[in-house]
């Protein structure tokens, strides 16, 4: 609680601050330390005592729709493709390394990953490396749930990955007990086949748009599409396939974007429902999307697994598909994919065309930009004796207070892979060094020119002892977190708690204060690959909020950055102007010091 209100004191009022301290107070008297008697004997209890909070808090029960405000997308480098024949070779080469993957799980053969700093060796979890294929998103009312391959079945002798090409639905068995996998030949001439149906077909009805609905109002629309048999047999076909292949036409960029962002936008969301938004399947984990110009990437589905999991299984798949031959033609032809059939009511076909309007609107409402930061990468920043991901997240803080002259509740995942099940805290960047440190650099931005050169320099020495702080505290609350004592997890045990023995919130958690603080207008993490030109991004999780991922690279970073033009409050290219200039004025402060 100690903590808590020191964050609290960066973003609100003093009256306000003064008002929480007394609700502080009072909850510690008496409720607060019972609450907290309660969690340690969960903890003595449970495997992971806060993962189901968590899931729930995070994931499960926000209504909101997928695309945009949850699923991140994910771009790898364009390909060129002279013929279909070569988005076959592709689709192939990525199924037959994630049939690979999957048998190496299935055998649990996984090496465990270890702990590279801050108690060295520590073994991580690796649960979430088994919870990204044929795992999917189902929606219900009020809370949705993880659907998880069934145990104990025919899951490690039959597996299948659903195609969809044109809106059309293509189930394709990769391996069966009575013969075994298919060879990357094989499921070329299957994906092939999907491709040459679809191009002939007429057109299908637009399914997937349902999933990128409200969470409440596309669990009402799948109880009616349940109530056919067919439809039913359909989806649970796609919730227990391996994952979903997008085989996308050409098309869809915007005339005004760079490639980048349009690749992102259609990682994300598809490019609108006049495009490929229809060609997807938001509630399934991984999603692989090879478009016929060489725009390849993958939208995800977060709640199964955090990022550096789908990197690494993504990562591994280009890298094998990059170094192998194309695949070889199979000797006889398998019996050609057939696509699903789908019997729509007239009041699920009124639903799907709602979905595309929505679905259009947000797409429209979205401000994305991707933007590669040239001036230095991450060798500057380790050269300053300062950690890459500490020096961003102050160079985020210090843009932010820049723009608006004042900070607020910032969001950075920290892993919490060193505890069984453990998923992630946040590393709350916003705190008194921060706020202390973008204050001085923005006040040098506005001193005159004609400034005496002592005044200069002792000013900017001044900053420079600013900037140690302020690294030095946010590396404390770095380590905190992977270490399992961060505020936001504990906090979230105590509310929960709380709710399902009183029925109600205490005051403390029913505070502005407290809404404040995880509304997160700062919404972060570092997501970095080893490939270039491969990158994530996602949306901004407030109204007025901005999302900014980033991947340090040698000599640049890479940032996607969001927030919605609906805002009269942000602005995502003026923000990046900002952040330019932060960066900018960062690498002089380092090179003037003494």
């Amino acid at each position: 609680m100690d903590s808590y209100l020191e964050f609290a004191a960066v973003i609100v009022n003093q009256q306000q601050l003064e008002h929480t301290k007394g609700l502080v107070r009072g909850f510690m008297e008496e409720l607060g330390p019972r609450l907290q008697e309660s969690l340690l004997e969960r903890q003595a209890e449970m495997e992971n005592w806060v993962r189901d909070w968590w899931l729930d808090d995070m994931y499960l029960k926000v209504r909101l729709p997928l695309p945009i405000n949850s699923n991140p997308g994910m771009v790898f480098p364009r390909r060129h493709f002279a013929k279909m024949e070569e988005v076959a070779d592709l689709g192939a080469l990525f199924i037959d390394d994630l049939l690979d993957y999957k048998e190496m799980l299935d055998r649990g053969e996984l090496p465990l990953e270890r702990a590279t700093s801050r108690e060295k060796g520590q073994p991580l979890c690796m649960e979430q490396f088994y919870r990204l294929l044929g795992i999917c998103r189902i929606p219900e009312v009020g809370r949705d749930r993880l659907e998880l391959p069934p145990k104990g079945t025919d899951t490690e002798t039959e597996e299948l990955v659903v195609v969809i090409c044109r809106n059309h639905f293509y189930p394709i068995p990769v391996k069966a007990a009575d013969r075994g996998r298919l060879t990357p030949g094989e499921i070329q001439a299957q994906l092939l086949h999907a491709m040459v149906d679809a191009a002939g077909a007429p057109p299908a009805p637009r399914v997937g748009l349902l999933t990128s609905m409200n969470r409440d109002q596309w669990a009402k629309a799948r109880e009616q599409l349940i109530k056919d048999d067919n439809n039913r047999t359909n989806l649970e076909l796609i919730s227990r396939s391996l994952c979903i292949l997008c085989l996308d036409e050409a098309g869809g960029d915007r005339a005004d974007t760079d490639a980048d962002t349009n690749a992102m936008l259609r990682a994300m969301h598809g490019a609108g429902t006049s495009h490929h938004s229809a060609n997807r399947w938001f509630d399934k984990t991984v999603q692989l999307i090879i478009s016929s110009d060489g725009t390849v990437g993958m939208c995800y589905e977060h709640s199964a697994a955090e990022g550096v999991a789908v990197v690494r299984l993504a990562e591994r798949a280009l890298a094998r598909a990059e170094v192998a031959s194309r695949p070889a033609p199979p000797p006889a032809l398998l019996p050609a994919p057939q696509a699903m059939r789908w019997n729509i009511t007239p009041d699920v076909h009124r639903t799907i065309e709602y979905a595309a309007r929505e679905l259009d609107r947000a797409i429209l409402d979205l401000d994305f930009k991707v933007y590669t930061y040239r001036g230095y990468g991450r060798e500057f920043m380790k050269s300053c004796r300062t950690s890459p991901d500490v020096y961003i997240q102050l160079a985020l803080q210090y843009a932010y207070y820049k723009m608006y002259g004042y900070l607020v509740s910032t969001y950075e995942s920290a892993s919490l892979r060193r505890f069984r099940a453990g998923r992630v805290d946040n590393i709350r960047s916003a705190h008194e060094a921060a706020r202390a440190w973008a204050e001085a650099m923005s006040s040098a931005d506005k001193s005159p020119l004609t400034e005496p050169v002592d005044d200069h320099q002792k000013k900017e020495q001044k900053r420079l002892e600013k900037f140690e702080e302020a690294a030095r505290q946010q590396t404390s609350i770095m380590e905190a977190n992977i270490l399992g004592k961060g505020i936001d997890n504990h906090l979230l045990g105590l509310r929960e708690l709380a709710r399902e023995t009183l029925g109600e919130l205490p005051p403390v958690f029913t505070d502005v204060t407290y809404k404040q603080m995880i509304e997160y207008k700062l919404s972060t993490s570092q997501v970095a690959t080893t490939t270039d030109g491969t990158f994530m991004g996602y949306g901004a999780v407030v109204p007025d909020g901005y999302g900014c991922s980033y991947n340090p690279k040698k000599e640049s970073v890479i940032f996607c950055i969001s927030s919605f033009t609906s805002s009269s409050v942000t602005n995502t290219e003026a923000f990046r102007q900002f952040l330019e200039e932060a960066l900018d004025s960062m690498k002089l402060m380092f090179q003037n010091r003494k």
